[in-house]
């Protein structure tokens, strides 16, 4: 199969003007003509993650995490992005990035965690332009609201089971009632101030500085923090999935190998 038509689906599942701005997505490394038989889904592009690659004789990788994410001047062995670039394009593997186009996609990472609470009336923290789209669902982060208040304890259980990898920690204590959340994967602490004008009472991410959780405290916002790793790895193992929905002929796999403490 073509690359390009790979790319082409990848597209449908989450469409890369949905991404922010600074970031870097799409095709990364890779000619568009070219064959590609397997593909395998990861959350970043390290040295193991290439190394599986390779083992399972992998043409395409779709990893969440950019690389490069910022522009280089030049690819060499001197730095660790440049060794693992030069190894892969030596091994002829092409590399693709949706990043914050999957975290605001319709059934991106954000509104996959909303789904795991049990949220109601779910809606983006942030809408696009309409010279984006006028899909209302879809947008920067997602809120709602639980059927019934609970506390930060009760949904970092429901979490632990749907996400082993989950590293929780937490502001305020265990008992705080949550009644309306906002949700922004990976490093989300600079949303906080919008998540509180939503009018919720606790934000899931992935991670926050020690000055947010301050400020956290000082909104009455209580900051759920489950690991940046737990709070995305598990959508890419979903992403191989809607990719091989749409191309069941295509070999589609998430890395076995990846891991993450933090």
């Amino acid at each position: 199969m073509k690359l390009q038509t790979i790319l082409q689906a990848l597209q449908q599942i989450a469409p890369l003007e949905f991404a922010e701005s600074w970031d870097n997505v799409g095709l990364l490394v890779g000619n568009r003509g070219r064959d590609v038989t397997a593909v395998m889904t990861c959350l970043s592009f390290s040295t193991s993650t290439l190394e599986e690659a390779i083992s399972e004789r992998i043409g395409l990788v779709v990893c969440h995490h950019p690389i490069p994410f910022k522009p280089l001047a030049k690819i060499t062995d001197d730095s660790t992005t440049g060794k693992i670039l030069l190894r892969a394009i030596e091994e002829g593997l092409a590399i693709y990035s949706p990043h914050t186009a999957w975290d605001n996609a319709k059934n991106g990472i954000n509104q996959q965690l909303a789904g795991l609470l049990g949220l109601d009336s779910v809606k983006p923290l942030q809408t696009y332009p309409s010279t984006v789209s006028t899909d209302e669902t879809v947008g920067v982060g997602r809120f709602g609201s639980l059927p019934q208040a609970t506390s930060i304890e009760d949904l970092m259980r429901r979490l632990q089971v749907a996400i082993p990898e989950l590293r929780a920690r937490h502001t305020h204590s265990k008992d705080h009632p949550v009644s309306r959340i906002g949700i922004v994967c990976g490093s989300g602490g600079s949303m906080l101030p919008v998540v509180a004008r939503r009018g919720c009472n606790a934000m899931l991410t992935g991670e926050a500085t020690y000055h947010q959780c301050l400020e956290a405290e000082s909104l009455g916002v209580a900051l759920l923090l489950m690991g940046h790793h737990a709070s995305e790895f598990f959508a890419m193992k979903s992403m191989a999935q809607h990719l091989l929905a749409q191309l069941p002929t295509l070999s589609v796999i998430s890395s076995q190998t990846e891991s993450s403490g933090f």
